[in-house]
C-alpha cells in the first residue's frame, strides 16, 4: 500500500511565497527596472573584478568570465529548477525535501566563488584592494530557499480513523 504524504495549506503558501521571492531576487530588475535587487557589491580597482553592484544574472556573467566556462549558468539553471519544483510541489501537494537546501548550497557557492576571486586578486597585486559585500538580493534568495524547504516539509493534518476493537481471544464465531 502506497502512503501519500501531503503537505499542509500553510506549507503550500510557504512554497509559493518562497518561489515568488526567489523569482523577484533573480529577475526583479528585468521585470521592474526600479526594483534593482543587488546580490553583491564589488569595490576596488582590479580590472578582472570591475567595481559595482551586481544582480544575480550579472554575478553569473562575471563568474563565468572568471572561470572561463558556462558552469555558473548551470548553477543559475539549478536555482530555476528550485523555483519550478517549489511551484510544482505547491500545486501537487506532495511532501518532498532538499530542493530548498540545494538552492541554499548553490547560493553559497556563488558567495564563496566571488570571495575566493576577490582574495586571489588581492594576493596577485601589490596594491590589491578588491572587496566584496553581500547585498539584500542574495539574502532574499537564501530566505526564499529556506521558505521553500520549510514549506515542503510541513505535513498536513491527517484525520485519524477510529480504532476497531480487537476480537477477544477466547471467543468463537457462531
Amino acid at each position: 500500500m502506497v502512503v501519500m504524504r501531503r503537505i499542509s495549506g500553510a506549507g503550500r503558501g510557504l512554497l509559493a511565497l518562497g518561489a515568488a521571492l526567489l523569482l523577484v531576487s533573480l529577475f526583479g530588475s528585468l521585470v521592474l527596472p526600479s526594483t534593482y535587487v543587488t546580490w553583491f557589491t564589488l569595490s576596488g580597482n582590479q580590472p578582472a573584478l570591475p567595481a559595482g553592484s551586481y544582480t544575480g544574472i550579472q554575478a553569473t556573467e562575471l563568474l563565468n568570465t572568471l572561470v572561463s566556462g558556462p558552469y555558473l549558468w548551470i548553477a543559475f539553471g539549478s536555482i530555476l529548477v528550485c523555483v519550478a519544483a517549489a511551484i510544482a510541489i505547491a500545486g501537487i501537494g506532495e511532501r518532498t525535501r532538499h530542493f530548498g537546501t540545494f538552492g541554499i548550497i548553490v547560493l553559497l557557492l556563488y558567495a564563496a566563488l566571488l570571495y575566493i576571486a576577490a582574495y586571489q586578486y588581492n594576493q596577485q597585486a601589490a596594491a590589491g584592494d578588491a572587496a566584496i559585500s553581500i547585498g539584500y538580493g542574495l539574502i532574499v534568495a537564501v530566505v526564499a530557499c529556506v521558505l521553500i524547504e520549510a514549506g515542503a516539509r510541513l505535513p498536513s493534518a491527517v484525520p485519524t480513523r477510529p480504532r476497531v476493537p480487537a476480537v477477544a481471544a477466547g471467543r468463537e464465531k457462531a
